[in-house]
């Protein structure tokens, strides 16, 4: 799973949530079964998301041991252009 593959996941979840909490703007109600589905749901969709994101850190921590070179001298890079951005 790409990076752009995770940010809109995240981005998803953002819009579901302000859409529910627009939906529902008093406070929820643990005993009402629909509550439940909707708490429910999004605690499924969260542990979806953390698994995507533990797979990606996986499948980055890979690509390091792989190819080393190419990630040390990308981080570096990218460090400087960082520093270049904050610099100004």
């Amino acid at each position: 799973m790409s990076n752009a593959d995770l940010r809109a996941e995240i981005e998803a979840l953002r819009r579901e949530i302000a859409a529910l909490r627009a939906e529902r703007k008093t406070k929820i109600d643990p005993e009402e079964p629909a509550a439940e589905s909707t708490v429910d749901t999004l605690m499924e969709q969260m542990r979806t998301l953390a698994q995507e994101i533990s797979a990606f850190a996986e499948d980055t921590e890979k690509g390091v041991v792989n190819h080393p070179l190419t990630s040390v001298l990308g981080a570096l890079v990218l460090g400087i252009l960082i520093g270049r951005l904050f610099h100004r």
